[in-house]
């Protein structure tokens, strides 16, 4: 109990110490006026203090790419509100709808409306998965991930659900097992939500498994698919009798820090869900809608999932969320199996109506991936000059960095220097997520169709940064 109690001190260091944050911070007045009102009266719990070193910028309004905080300090947005924002900030087509269906119709519980039905629709046309689908709406990501693996054990009969370390899958009872974020789960003490869960590894090209600081590679898929063949595990004894009903992946791991695998990855766990009989679940929260140039970032690998999850960029700020699927899924359980008060609002699920149509077009695809040229072009400009940079990941405009002390041995930059980066680049007027398996990566979630000369800004704010790290970590 001591050594827990210690832990839980090391987590929340207290009031004075996020008072102290607040105080010495490079922002205004009144965004620190604002910032001892969200010490005061938040839980400490906010992911904006864990996100940021200093204190979570207090953002008044955005316009376009741009937030502005409360002392009008600007800055560019490359966070998107973690994949939200897809088309940046206050865009006129969407407040305009969003104002039109409020003079009709706010809410209606978790009942039919046109706008959800119309959604629903699209959602299963849309969704790339063939013969009959249907639709389950909840708020979150993690109502949608949560209710694709109930349905995946209901219809199944079989516990247990396999998903990569690093993946993300959500934060709720349900889904929090499914998330790889260790130092997150002692919040759930003492009940940890770890039931009938499995892991395997995620590949990634860059770090090898005999690097000196090593990664995983496509050998581990095979190596768990003859642990399954195995009799001697807990979810499987062989391909004709196992407890799996689901595999649930990311095409990309997202939170973990923008990822990208190999393209046969997907294809492979394709290959062993057909082989064993389970059912693949597509997690499309942060990857799908457009961010990868193409309407969701499976299809890049050429498979077809059973379901898809998707929320965040589809209610077009407002909170949405569904699981899209093979009819015989959703239709295996009766009704009132599951209920949401929010899901399917009518607010979000217009909003959701413009979004579909517009992502799903040509010409905001084709559009996704000019930007998305525009941005590794000037990434890479920058890597040819700063040795911190040891690799990019980029497909659309989704796109990571890995930052490193040394090139040659891909030895990661410390946390303190990648925090360093952070802060400095907000301290300049840039917004970005930290991550990474050692906390090396940066990732970078751009509107789908930042301008070119927002891009160009951002790439000098980089500049800038990363020459005053190099200098002060002696790097490169």
């Amino acid at each position: 109990m001591v050594k827990n109690v210690k832990q839980w001190e090391r987590a929340n260091p207290g009031e004075a110490h996020f008072m102290e944050r607040v105080r010495t911070s490079a922002f205004g007045p009144k965004t620190k006026a604002l910032a001892e009102k969200f010490v005061k009266y938040e839980s400490f719990g906010n992911v904006g203090w864990g996100m940021f070193g200093e204190v979570p910028p207090i953002i008044e309004k955005g316009e376009g790419s741009y937030l502005f905080d409360a002392d009008g300090k600007k800055y560019i947005d490359m966070l998107s509100s973690l994949s939200v924002s897809q088309f940046g900030h206050n865009i006129p087509e969407i407040t305009q709808i969003i104002a039109e269906q409020s003079k009709k119709l706010i809410h209606h519980f978790d009942f039919p409306h046109p706008q959800r039905i119309k959604l629903s629709e699209k959602l299963c046309k849309l969704s790339g998965i063939s013969g009959d689908n249907k639709v389950a709406f909840g708020v979150t990501g993690s109502d949608a991930i949560e209710v694709a693996i109930r349905a995946a054990r209901y219809f199944t009969g079989k516990p247990y659900i396999l998903t990569p370390y690093g993946d993300y899958h959500g934060f709720t009872y349900g889904t929090a097992a499914l998330s790889g974020k260790g130092g997150l789960r002692q919040y759930f003490y003492p009940v940890t939500p770890t039931a009938a869960v499995e892991y395997f590894y995620f590949p990634h090209e860059y770090r090898k498994p005999d690097d000196e600081f090593p990664g995983f590679g496509m050998e581990t898929i095979k190596t768990f698919e003859r642990l399954l063949e195995g009799g001697e595990n807990v979810m499987s004894n062989g391909v004709d009798s196992n407890n799996v009903a689901a595999v649930v992946v990311e095409p990309f791991q997202s939170s973990a820090g923008y990822y990208i695998p190999p393209r046969d990855y997907l294809k492979e766990i394709r290959r062993i869900c057909n082989k064993f009989g389970f059912i693949m679940i597509i997690d499309e929260i942060q990857t799908g809608l457009g961010r990868s140039g193409k309407l969701w970032a499976y299809e890049h690998s050429d498979i077809e999932p059973d379901i898809i999850c998707t929320s965040k960029a589809l209610g077009g700020g407002l909170p949405i969320s569904a699981a899209v699927g093979r009819a015989e899924y959703f239709s295996a359980w009766g009704p009132a199996s599951h209920i949401n008060t929010q899901a399917g609002n009518v607010l979000a699920c217009a909003a959701a109506n413009f979004i579909l149509d517009k992502v799903s077009s040509r010409e905001c695809l084709d559009k996704v991936n000019e930007t998305g040229a525009h941005l590794f072009a000037g990434l890479k400009a920058l890597q040819d000059r700063h040795p911190i940079i040891g690799w990019i990941d980029n497909i659309g405009v989704y796109t990571g960095i890995e930052l490193v002390k040394d090139r040659k041995t891909k030895e990661p930059v410390t946390a303190e220097v990648s925090a360093f980066v952070r802060d400095e680049a907000v301290r300049q007027g840039l917004i970005f997520e930290r991550g990474g398996y050692f906390a090396s990566r940066i990732s970078l979630i751009p509107a789908l169709h930042m301008p070119r000369e927002v891009i160009d800004e951002a790439m000098v704010i980089f500049d800038k940064v990363f020459t005053t790290t190099e200098e002060k970590y002696n790097i490169g």
